[in-house]
């Protein structure tokens, strides 16, 4: 029986011309097909694409949504944008100034600051966020408000997007004189003591 006579082994192994154009053409389509699902993936992750909800998170672990940030990509890093729910406040008259509330036998009080930031943050440096989520501390039954018992959240930003804050404890007497220089940053660091975990109603908040 006659054999068939074998091509060399490497023009076996060596795809064809009319192969290579086939596979260019298919690879081509690929991104072409692909591409936007990918890149609404992206924005899907990407936290400037989102409006995030957040959240204090009691000693038990109960959850409660008070507000929302959004945030917005620009040459520094992300523009915040923070809106409370007023539904979730009280509204308050105490030491001659109006304050909302997160009601209880130990209230919530949100502290609007009231100096210039940049409202923007970077991957190193939360901190006009962390200025948008002060408060003060108070019992339901005291009449006035101590700005001694202040909460602050420290940030940190997870990998996929999310920010987790720690509470501390400062005196936020130290926001009753605006800063020698506009957007100095007048409370951190050294102003801040570490608070146990069963002082806090609301230990934890979470951005997502």
């Amino acid at each position: 029986m006659k054999k068939t006579k074998q091509p060399p082994k490497s023009l076996i192994c060596w795809p064809p011309l009319w192969w290579t154009h086939l596979c260019w053409i298919l690879g081509l389509l690929t991104l072409i097909i692909l591409e936007p699902s990918q890149t609404k993936t992206a924005a899907a992750n990407d936290p400037a694409s989102q409006t995030k909800t957040i959240t204090l998170i009691e000693k038990d672990g109960t959850r409660l949504p008070i507000g929302t940030l959004t945030l917005t990509k620009n040459a520094k890093g992300h523009a915040i944008n923070v809106t409370m729910d007023d539904s979730k406040y009280g509204e308050f008259f105490l030491n001659m100034a109006p304050f909302k509330c997160i009601e209880g036998s130990i209230m919530y009080c949100h502290l609007p600051y009231p100096y210039k930031t940049h409202k923007t943050i970077t991957a190193t440096d939360l901190m006009d966020l962390e200025y948008e989520l002060l408060f003060v501390k108070k019992l339901a039954s005291e009449y006035g408000i101590d700005f001694w018992h202040g909460v602050y959240y420290r940030l940190k930003q997870t990998p996929d997007g999310t920010f987790i804050g720690k509470v501390y404890e400062t005196d936020m007497n130290e926001l009753m004189a605006p800063p020698e220089k506009d957007y100095d940053r007048p409370i951190g660091g050294a102003d801040l003591s570490e608070a146990g975990i069963g002082q806090h109603r609301f230990p934890k908040i979470e951005i997502e």
